[in-house]
């Protein structure tokens, strides 16, 4: 039955390619080929490792390479043994349960064989896939909200909420930094009376904030932490006006040039990018949303020559989005489905302006993740490596013993920040403390990624194959993630950055080492 299912899936993909005939070769839509600025190559190699001359070791992964094959390629053979092997896997662990793809906000990689081209298959570049048929309703589920509100964040008094809503997490500590931070926003609105902004100690909100920050203070707190808003309070009105208007000036100035010669291909990735993101949310699949989008990502990769539109910049942008939207709709509505149309004009202008300018200084802080080779992604996987190296031996040991580089499946999770890993609220979530920490995004998402990987080292080790391993890898079980993990994944990055930071020398030096 399973081999049916696969060859099934190989034909229904083979047909699609013949309607998508019109479409040049290298940008079929549903294509992983990277588009650098439309003008540079993608990667090719990752910095050579140790163990990578093993005999057999190439053999088997052009073996997995075969079974994962683009099936848009009519040129490619699947291996139908080993693809029926990966069908059954796939469809007895569903069976089993293991996974609730209704329940699923932001899915995974899916474990059957996806669109997966021979150089992405090295590559693990983040592009969403689409779940399997058989495992997904027919109608979007929203059991999970896409935005985070924290149980402990109410604006009632602590002697008044139920103590089973009691914060799972600091405790009386975690109520005095939440009544810290609605004091700092509140501006006396509390009081009834309208007083004026204070200036903000950048240090103390960040200490606050490291735990998660209150649904309604989010936008305006990720808005200072992102470095958009100045801690100054007399200057933040004007400085949030101009940065608005600069905004749609970019906009008036260079969106009109879409269409030329020069930038007519990376305006065309960014289209074939924007329907295919996030396809179990309503909310990204609105018309309004995703022209929103297009000017963003276009603007942003015309400012930036020298990376341009990367496929995965994209997914950045959604956290933004989605903060800065609940802002203008009322707490008791999903944000997932809400319609954004209903919005004045007024309203979603302001929303694009602010996740333009909060994504730029996202990608500002890792812009070497994008630019010609990707040396920061380089880096940081093989960062990674060392530091796993130390931290778990075992799991270490047993990834390489497999053939498993650490660049198949760590290039997403740089690529992405570990978006195609957890769900979209726990991704926001996270973001949270990621925006707290100085350098969050350039250097904490390692250690999140190495507490992120150990997280998973016995269901790993417990797989004794190259393919077992790593459709593990592009499953994890995610799907019902919320404040209480990541709170234990950021408290176990926190640690390893204690013990490991100031040694990083140290820490390369004896990763290599038997």
């Amino acid at each position: 039955m399973s081999g049916q299912l696969a060859k099934r899936w190989i034909c229904l993909r083979q047909n699609e390619l013949e309607q998508m005939s019109r479409w040049s070769a290298g940008s079929t839509p549903g294509s992983v080929k990277p588009v650098y600025g439309a003008r540079y190559p993608p990667l090719q190699h990752a910095s050579p490792t140790k163990g990578a001359d093993i005999p057999g070791r190439i053999s088997k992964f052009r073996d997995y390479e075969n079974s994962v094959s683009d099936a848009w390629d009519t040129r490619v053979k699947v291996d139908e043994t080993l693809a029926s092997a990966s069908a059954a896997k796939v469809l007895a662990a569903h069976a089993a349960g293991k996974t609730t793809r209704d329940e699923e906000i932001m899915p995974p990689v899916s474990a059957a064989p996806t669109k997966n081209s021979r150089q992405q298959a090295l590559q693990r570049l983040a592009i969403q896939k689409e779940p399997l048929p058989s495992s997904v309703s027919a109608t979007p589920q929203t059991a999970n909200p896409i935005y985070p509100k924290l149980p402990e964040i109410s604006d009632q008094p602590r002697s008044a909420a139920p103590i089973a809503s009691a914060p799972p997490y600091g405790g009386d500590r975690d109520q005095t930094r939440f009544a810290r931070l609605r004091r700092l926003f509140s501006n006396g609105k509390s009081s009834g009376r309208s007083s004026p902004p204070v200036d903000v100690d950048l240090d103390k909100l960040r200490e606050d904030c490291w735990m998660g920050i209150p649904h309604k203070l989010r936008p305006q707190a990720w808005r200072l932490l992102s470095g958009y808003l100045p801690t100054n309070a007399e200057r933040r009105e004007v400085t949030l006006q101009c940065k608005r208007d600069e905004y749609w000036h970019y906009v008036e100035q260079y969106f009109h040039s879409r269409f030329e010669d020069q930038n007519a291909d990376t305006f065309r990735q960014i289209n074939i990018d924007i329907p295919r993101m996030c396809p179990l949310i309503p909310l990204f699949q609105q018309k309004m949303v995703q022209e929103m989008f297009e000017r963003i990502l276009y603007i942003w990769a015309i400012r930036h020559p020298a990376s341009g539109y990367v496929q995965g910049i994209n997914d950045l942008v959604t956290p933004f989005f989605v903060v800065f939207l609940s802002e203008f709709i009322p707490q008791d509505v999903e944000v997932g489905s809400f319609d954004v149309s209903q919005l004045p004009l007024e309203q979603c202008q302001l929303i694009e302006a602010d996740s333009f300018w909060c994504v730029s200084a996202l990608l500002d802080s890792i812009q070497d993740n994008y630019t010609f080779a990707q040396p920061g992604i380089q880096r940081k996987v093989l960062q990674l490596r060392h530091l796993m190296s130390r931290v778990d031996r075992p799991l270490h040991k047993h990834l390489e013993s497999n053939g498993i580089e650490y660049l198949q499946f760590a290039f997403r999770w740089m690529n992405n920040l570990l978006m195609r890993e957890i769900p979209l609220r726990a991704t926001i979530r996270l973001w949270d403390t990621y925006l707290s920490e100085p350098d969050g995004f350039m250097q904490f998402h390692n250690y999140v990624c190495a507490a992120f990987l150990r997280t998973w080292s016995k269901q790993l080790q417990a797989e004794k194959d190259f393919q077992g391993v790593m459709i593990l890898l592009q499953n994890l079980p995610t799907q019902s993630w919320g404040d209480r993990e990541i709170c234990e994944l950021t408290a176990d990055a926190f640690s390893l950055q204690s013990v490991f930071d100031g040694a990083r020398r140290h820490l390369s030096a004896q990763a290599a080492s038997p």
